[in-house]
């Protein structure tokens, strides 16, 4: 004899979720796609989950705790914070996101829209209501030096173009941090120029 299997709305919910998880409608896992694409697994802002391509096939990420997919921005699928855009806006208005130094909304037609300022970029609040894109502050200055520490004496960093590069002492020699923002590199107790 076959039962009819009744469920409460809530419990068909969690059934189509799970469904939903197992069979995404679109950007399956493992089918081709163009590298570097993003797709959300679900309708927009419903899931922390999300598709990316990388070597011509899709694999399933996550946005982590407090965000969600959104495919809003024209940018595929960026992760955003679940806290709600800010208040009415006036045309033209701008704001960074506080959770995500590289996105901002943009107010046009009375509406927040979500948009990403791209690699190398971020966000900047240039006042209340207005932002822009900027690019991102170099890691360090040029010419600057540091030791990188005790668990690995003979290495240092060295700044060029803005971007830490890994170094070394010669084998046996250990690296001093000089307060002008280089290093010595110290053999037997003298010490030559870590540069």
């Amino acid at each position: 004899m076959l039962r009819m299997l009744m469920l409460s709305p809530v419990a068909l919910l969690w059934l189509l979720l799970l469904l939903l998880a197992v069979h995404p409608a679109r950007g399956q896992q493992g089918s081709a796609c163009a590298e570097g694409s993003r797709q959300c697994q679900a309708q927009d802002k419903t899931s922390p989950f999300y598709y990316k391509c990388a070597g011509g096939q899709w694999s399933l990420y996550t946005c982590g705790n407090g965000y969600t997919c959104s495919s809003s921005g024209g940018s595929g699928a960026v992760c955003v914070s679940n806290s709600p855009p800010p208040p009415a806006c006036v045309d033209g208005q701008r704001r960074c996101v506080s959770t995500n130094k590289n996105l901002y909304y943009h107010c046009s037609g009375g509406a927040w829209t979500l948009y990403t300022c791209g690699n190398g970029y971020q966000c900047s609040q240039t006042s209340p209501l207005q932002a822009t894109c900027t690019p991102t502050a170099p890691q360090c200055a040029s010419g600057s030096q540091r030791c990188v520490g005790s668990q690995s004496p003979s290495l240092y960093f060295a700044c060029t173009g803005g971007t830490w590069n890994l170094k070394s002492c010669n084998t046996g020699d250990r690296c001093i941090d000089i307060p002008d923002g280089t290093v010595n590199c110290q053999v037997g107790g003298a010490r030559k120029s870590g540069r």
